[in-house]
């Protein structure tokens, strides 16, 4: 669930320009938070031996629609404590989850929409996967094991900003 932080990206400008060390322990801090999610989230990817027949690999004229490679889709989970360009809205993330593979994507999603379809229900039969979440944050991977985590990652990113803030008010406020 998206939480607003007034002022954190002003406080990683200051990190760079005045303390380089603490804006290098910032990004380490927000990983140590997020890693747990990543590595849940790349549990619940099914494996290869579980592979739906339509997702096996296949000849390169039969069809544009995404093989599903385990690896691949393990690979493409991922996390960046970096912050993203503003969207819209003018809103940023410093940090983010991310599922990359399309076929990931697809598995990760399948069913929010049309709950009935045949392919939807070929998942459930041969994965036996669960969806957790809420609206437009329901998945099987990445949002299921974010749900799990029961708000952790996101409590350790706060706390983390919030340590290296109070490090730099330290410094700042300490006279020679």
């Amino acid at each position: 669930m998206p939480v607003a932080v007034k002022g954190a990206v002003a406080l990683r400008k200051s990190l760079r320009q005045f303390t380089p060390d603490l804006a290098k322990q910032l990004p380490k801090e927000m990983a140590i938070a997020l890693k747990p999610v990543v590595k849940a989230a790349r549990g619940y990817a099914p494996s290869e031996s579980q592979t739906l027949s339509n997702w096996k690999p296949r000849f390169f004229n039969e069809g544009r629609f995404p093989t599903y490679n385990a690896s691949l889709v393990k690979r493409g989970i991922g996390y960046k404590t970096s912050p993203s360009k503003p969207d819209r809205r003018g809103f940023r993330s410093l940090a983010r989850l991310f599922n990359k593979s399309a076929a990931g994507a697809i598995y990760e999603i399948a069913g929010r929409i049309n709950p009935d379809s045949v392919f939807v229900k070929n998942i459930k039969g041969k994965y036996g996967s669960v969806m957790k979440g809420r609206n437009e944050m329901e998945g099987r991977v990445l949002y299921r094991a974010y749900e799990e985590d029961r708000g952790k990652a996101q409590d350790g990113v706060i706390k983390a900003i919030e340590k290296v803030t109070a490090k730099l008010n330290k410094r700042a406020s300490v006279r020679g």
